[in-house]
């Protein structure tokens, strides 16, 4: 499959190059890191953020987190060729989302002094056969990661690292309403995000 397809738009393309770009960069930091040389600017990961307060069991959470966002870009890969439109273009859009979301927790991890749960090869999917079954697997996989940072959120202990998880919980919402609005569902039900509506 070409790139071409699977990001059709030059913005979308440009996003999703930007994202992997500083996924590479950050990479190459923490490879460089290693041959010696500290510094306290390299640890720092958010304003007020103090590594040293991150807790083993905060490292376990976000790995725990980490672990779905890898599955999400899995399904995003997946599902965009069958997808076309707009509705492919939001698609496109969310994976570079994902691809953030996995930089940053990644990115988290490592300046805390944790070492990131790897994606794994291939994740369980059913085989779609059109867009309704492709929204469909989205809208449960943006569901399955709102439930889980809800869940992972009460467990951090810094206040950074919740401010971390609840901005990409709040983006995983908007997923979801916009994917909700594209199955011809209300997109958003309720005044409350939960991963059961």
């Amino acid at each position: 499959m070409a790139f071409d397809e699977l990001i059709p738009d030059d913005a979308s393309r440009r996003a999703f190059l930007r994202i992997a770009g500083a996924g590479l960069a950050g990479g190459s930091s923490v490879l460089l890191s290693a041959c010696g040389g500290s510094s306290p600017a390299k640890n720092k990961l958010v304003a007020g953020s103090d590594p040293a307060a991150v807790r083993r069991t905060d490292i376990s959470v976000l790995n725990a987190v980490l672990d779905l966002e890898h599955a999400a870009v899995f399904a995003y890969i997946a599902g965009i060729p069958l997808l076309s439109g707009h509705t492919r273009g939001a698609a496109a859009q969310f994976l570079g989302h994902e691809l953030a979301h996995v930089s940053k927790l990644e990115s988290t991890i490592r300046g805390a002094g944790g070492e990131p749960n790897p994606a794994r090869s291939s994740y369980p999917l059913t085989n779609p056969r059109g867009a309704a079954q492709v929204l469909d697997i989205l809208s449960t996989t943006e569901s399955t990661l709102i439930d889980a940072y809800l869940g992972a959120i009460p467990k951090l202990e810094p206040g950074w690292l919740r401010a971390v998880a609840a901005g990409i919980l709040a983006n995983q919402g908007q997923h979801l309403s916009v994917l909700k609005l594209l199955q011809g569902r209300r997109p958003v039900p309720s005044a409350f995000v939960t991963a059961s509506e």
